[in-house]
């Protein structure tokens, strides 16, 4: 008996690394700590979760699989109560507003053995800002589709130095090539965004603020068949 997890939740346990101490931030149900668990990548996870109904479904689905002793829940907010010997730090199902809020409160992340992994339902541009901006370099990203939405998932680790790109990047990544549909995707829902943004500003009056989303603009020529 397994547990099947949904595409997202699939693709960020793709690329959790093995045989490392690792926490789940917001974990609902347990699912992903559990199937860390079963397909052997480690058996040291804690599922965190800001709420006390969360925890109770996680704790139900660590006594259905028989995994006391191999996951811990934490009641927390973000990662204030997650011990800072943690290796890998897992975020899931989360704007990634929200998602740099957290990283942004525990300055313990700030070290190269850490290595997180983020999936933002939305915002992920807030996500590479707030990753390049504050020692992090992004060394992958893969993207996703699940129920009928397309999503990325990053990898990040810390190394101290200043990585801060243009806006361009922090919307796009580097890793987007538009060869699968999940790519395509997401592409064209940042495209979409992007466009939003800049045409309210100009229908407003606002043409300085709504440069900055024009300047993102120019930088979509590879991709104009998606429009």
């Amino acid at each position: 008996m397994n547990i099947v997890l949904t595409e997202r939740l699939r693709t960020a346990a793709e690329l959790v690394r093995s045989s490392r101490k690792t926490v789940d931030v917001g974990t609902d149900h347990g699912y992903l700590p559990a199937f860390l668990v079963m397909n052997g990548v480690t058996d040291r996870v804690t599922a965190a979760d800001i709420g006390k109904g969360p925890l109770e479904n996680a704790e139900k689905t660590i006594k259905k699989y028989a995994l006391e002793g191999k996951i811990d829940t934490c009641l927390s907010d973000g990662l204030m109560e997650i011990s800072p010997d943690t290796e890998e730090i897992i975020i899931c199902g989360m704007g990634g507003t929200l998602i740099a809020e957290i990283l942004g409160k525990a300055e313990w992340i700030k070290h190269e053995e850490i290595h997180l992994v983020l999936q933002p339902m939305t915002h992920s541009y807030d996500v590479r800002k707030f990753l390049c901006e504050n020692g992090f370099y992004i060394d992958t990203e893969k993207f996703c589709t699940d129920t009928g939405r397309d999503y990325v998932v990053i990898s990040a680790y810390y190394d101290g130095k200043d990585h801060s790109r243009d806006d361009f990047y922090y919307y796009f990544g580097n890793q987007a090539t538009g060869e699968t549909e999940s790519e395509k995707g997401y592409i064209k829902r940042q495209i979409f965004y992007v466009k939003s943004r800049f045409d309210g500003l100009m229908m407003s009056g606002k043409a300085e603020d709504a440069a900055v989303f024009g300047k993102v603009l120019e930088g979509i020529g590879k991709w104009s068949e998606l429009l």
